[in-house]
C-alpha cells in the first residue's frame, strides 16, 4: 500500500497533462492574434501614412503653384495700379481741357447773344425808321397830290364824282348798301375803277365818320402783312405802310391768328377781323380825275 502511494505522487496524471497543453495553445494562438494585429496595425498605420505623405506633397504643390500665381497677381496688380494712376492722371487732363472749353463756350455763347440782342435793336430801329420815311414820304405825297387837286378844283378842271359818290380833297367815296367780304369788296371797288379806302389822316377819317351809318361796319383798304405766321406791320392796298392810325381800344389783337383784315366799326374805330366775313359793307374811294 505505501509503495503504491509513493507511485502515484511520483507521476502527473492524464489530466493535468492535457490541461497544461490546452493552456499552452491557448497562450500560442493569443500570442499569434496579438501578432497578427501588430501586423496589421502597422500595415494600416504604413498605408495611412503613405497617403498622408501623397497628400503632404500635394498641398506642398497646390501652395507652390499659389505662391506663383499670386507673385504673377501681383505683378498683373501692380501693373494694373500703374495704368489706373495713368488713365486717373490723363482724365484729370481731359476733365480740364473739357472745363476749359466750356468756359470758352460760355463766354462765346455770351457774346453771341449780345451781338444778337444788339442785331435786334439795330435792325428794330432801322425798321422804325425806313417805317417812318416812307410815311412821311407818303405824307408829303399826300399833301402834294391834294394841294394839286385844290388848284385843279378851283380852276374847275376836275371831273365831278359818279352819281351816289361823296367828294372830299379831290378824292370820290361810295358806301355800299351790300355785305360782302373783304376781297369781294374789293372787287366791287375795282370794278368801279376804284379800291378800298385808305385813309391817310384824321381830316379823312372825320369825313368818313360824318358819312357812315351808326349800325354797318365797314371794310377798309388795310391789311396786315405776316411773317413766319405772324403779323410785323399793316399796309393798304396802294401799297402805302400804315401811318395814321384809329384803332378801337385792345385792337388789332389778332384773334386765333386769323384776322388780317381791318374794317371800321359803327364808331369810327377800327377792328382787325377776318377777311373771309361777309357781314360789313365797304367804301370805295378813286381820285378824281383832273
Amino acid at each position: 500500500m505505501p509503495g503504491s502511494d509513493g507511485g502515484k505522487g511520483r507521476g502527473a496524471t492524464p489530466a493535468s497533462r492535457s490541461g497544461c497543453g490546452h493552456w499552452k495553445s491557448r497562450v500560442f494562438f493569443l500570442a499569434l492574434a496579438v501578432l497578427a494585429g501588430t501586423v496589421l496595425w502597422a500595415l494600416i498605420l504604413s498605408v495611412f501614412l503613405s497617403h498622408a505623405s501623397t497628400e503632404r506633397e500635394e498641398l506642398f504643390r497646390h501652395l507652390e503653384e499659389l505662391s506663383a500665381n499670386a507673385s504673377k497677381h501681383g505683378v498683373a496688380l501692380g501693373t494694373l495700379k500703374k495704368d489706373v494712376g495713368t488713365c486717373q492722371s490723363c482724365c484729370q487732363t481731359v476733365q480740364g481741357q473739357l472745363q476749359s472749353a466750356l468756359r470758352e463756350l460760355a463766354a462765346t455763347q455770351t457774346k453771341l447773344l449780345q451781338q444778337e440782342s444788339a442785331l435786334k435793336e439795330l435792325t428794330t430801329s432801322v425798321t422804325q425808321d425806313a417805317a417812318k420815311a416812307n410815311r412821311d414820304r407818303e405824307n408829303i405825297r399826300n399833301e402834294l397830290y391834294r394841294a394839286l387837286q385844290n388848284v385843279q378844283l378851283q380852276n374847275g378842271s376836275c371831273e365831278p364824282c359818279p352819281e351816289s359818290w361823296r367828294v372830299f380833297e379831290g378824292s370820290c367815296y361810295f358806301f355800299s348798301e351790300k355785305r360782302a367780304s373783304w376781297q369781294e369788296a374789293q372787287q366791287q371797288c375795282a370794278q368801279a375803277s376804284a379800291h378800298l379806302v385808305v385813309i391817310g389822316g384824321m381830316e379823312e377819317q372825320s369825313f368818313l365818320n360824318r358819312n357812315i351809318q351808326r349800325d354797318h361796319g365797314y371794310w377798309l383798304g388795310l391789311r396786315a402783312v405776316r411773317l413766319l405766321g405772324r403779323v410785323v406791320h399793316y399796309q393798304w392796298v396802294d401799297g402805302a405802310i400804315l401811318g395814321f392810325s384809329y384803332w378801337n381800344f385792345g385792337e388789332p389783337n389778332d384773334s386765333r391768328r386769323a384776322e388780317d383784315c381791318v374794317m371800321m366799326l359803327d364808331s369810327g374805330m377800327w377792328n382787325d377781323a377776318p377777311c373771309r366775313n361777309e357781314r360789313d359793307h365797304w367804301i370805295c374811294e378813286k381820285r378824281r380825275s383832273c
